[in-house]
């Protein structure tokens, strides 16, 4: 059985470095002195005493990129110590560029190893944490406590919050191996030989007394989960994944030298894209490209029906945007008739030069996500990813696995009961796509507006793709 981490109080605590807007700093300072903290604000971080101190830094706002970049370098050499940089940093909102490119400075700050979170109370008990503890090795928790007792209570609410989100809850009881266990010493401490670092918790500021380490389970575990995943990060390295990752993925080199000499420069089409991305094994849907209403019934029945048509081409919009798409086509007349009427909807007759469409099987159910990778000044490349209900999530590319399963873990169930989405299948497709976006020097930009994420045991897939070539 793995050692017990307990609290102690023998050692001597570094003390905080707090950088925040003036009342935000002035508040933060006081409430850390009060629970015997040595706070005091600062303008700048005082990078000789890293290590030595802890950083608690409150933005404002999302930095600018050229901020980003400055901000990340204080987090990596604060990671490089043990102590992370606990940031608190308001979450990204609504859609478009300004929140993407916010989205990846977060993204960029977190790889680099900030402890990153958006709720006050957790990153105030993280700073505690982090002073009084250290950095714990994970995320995951045991919350030990007797049956009926208030943080039983809360430790249950908590988890059905987290299960109705699709992410990983605290583990109730002590039997499970985890990273850290919350108790409060009032109703009873774990046996000693529990293992995990144990942290002392109690249910409000002014119940605590000297043995609580922590005030509020949910600030608790907020600061937990924060300083757990910034543990993770720097185990595994900071920054993006090395090129040299994608030798881990299989690629079939021949397939994408072959489709790279056929495409020229500008926008590449669904059917292209999608070849370039099974060369790196990211699944795509089953699909052929046919030139004449025979053809496309040929496809049709290999496939097998019902399939869908598309017209085929390089300048089409995306199906969100417009693109023409025949659904449920289940006989050989059906397939003969969308044929002509995906290209008329698309303004090219099928008796003109060149026109053509793609027959593909039915995509699975499951929830929808757009996945976008591209370049971003300053940042480099970045994959985002834009689930329905959800904020915009980013990590910088090409991912590193911690990085892919933290943006699948962004997709939930769209409702209670539903099978849990295939977040698995969803990591593999993003770290996939974004080794090819960076080992491939000519592309410069990959769209998925459509990423089907099936239930747990179905297909995970691309839908719909394009990209553009330099």
């Amino acid at each position: 059985m793995a050692q017990a981490r307990v609290a102690t109080t023998a050692q001597v605590s570094p003390r905080v470095q707090v950088i925040a807007p003036a009342h935000l700093g002035a508040t933060a300072v006081a409430v850390l002195r009060a629970r015997g903290v040595d706070a005091r604000t600062v303008e700048t971080p005082d990078d000789s005493a890293l290590g030595d101190d802890v950083v608690a830094w409150a933005l404002a706002s999302p930095p600018t990129p050229a901020a980003t970049l400055a901000l990340g370098a204080t987090c990596a050499r604060a990671a490089a110590t043990g102590r992370p940089v606990c940031l608190l940093a308001p979450a990204p909102r609504g859609t478009g560029r300004v929140s993407i490119e916010r989205a990846a400075a977060l993204a960029y700050l977190r790889a680099h190893g900030a402890a990153l979170g958006h709720d006050v109370d957790a990153w105030i008990e993280a700073v505690v944490l982090l002073v009084k503890l250290g950095l714990p090795p994970g995320p995951v928790t045991a919350v030990v406590a007797p049956a009926g007792s208030w943080l039983e209570a809360q430790a249950l609410l908590l988890a059905a919050d987290a299960e109705a989100l699709g992410v990983r809850p605290p583990v109730i009881g002590g039997d499970e191996p985890t990273d850290v266990v919350l108790y409060d010493p009032a109703l009873g401490a774990p046996p000693a030989s529990t293992p995990g670092l144990h942290v002392a918790c109690a249910a409000r500021s002014e119940l605590a007394d000297e043995r609580a380490l922590l005030h509020g389970a949910r600030a608790a575990l907020g600061a937990i989960t924060l300083l757990g995943r910034a543990a993770e990060r720097i185990a595994v390295g900071l920054g993006p994944a090395p090129d040299a990752a994608s030798a881990e993925l299989a690629i079939d080199a021949d397939k994408l030298a072959r489709q790279l000499g056929k495409l020229g420069l500008g926008r590449v089409g669904d059917h292209e894209t999608k070849v370039l991305l099974s060369a790196y094994g990211v699944p795509i849907t089953r699909q052929a490209v046919a030139t004449t209403p025979s053809a496309a019934v040929k496809l049709a029945r290999r496939a097998g029906y019902p399939v869908e048509l598309k017209p085929w081409g390089h300048d089409l919009p995306t199906e969100p945007a417009g693109c023409p798409v025949e659904k449920g086509v289940a006989s050989d007349a059906l397939v003969r008739h969308a044929f002509s009427a995906v290209l008329t909807a698309a303004g090219k007759p099928a008796s003109s030069e060149g026109s053509a469409v793609i027959v593909r099987e039915t995509p699975p159910a499951g929830r929808e996500v757009t996945v976008s990778l591209l370049e971003l000044p300053s940042l480099g490349w970045t994959v985002v990813l834009d689930a329905p209900g959800g904020a915009i999530a980013a990590a910088p590319a090409p991912l590193r696995l911690v990085d892919a399963q933290a943006l699948a873990a962004q997709v939930v169930s769209s409702r209670a009961g539903d099978a849990e989405p295939d977040r698995i299948g969803l990591a593999n497709l993003l770290r996939r796509a974004s080794h090819l976006i960076v080992d491939v020097g000519r592309l410069r930009k990959l769209e998925l507006p459509r990423v089907v994420v099936g239930g747990r045991g179905a297909r995970t897939l691309v839908i719909d793709a394009f990209a553009e070539l330099g």
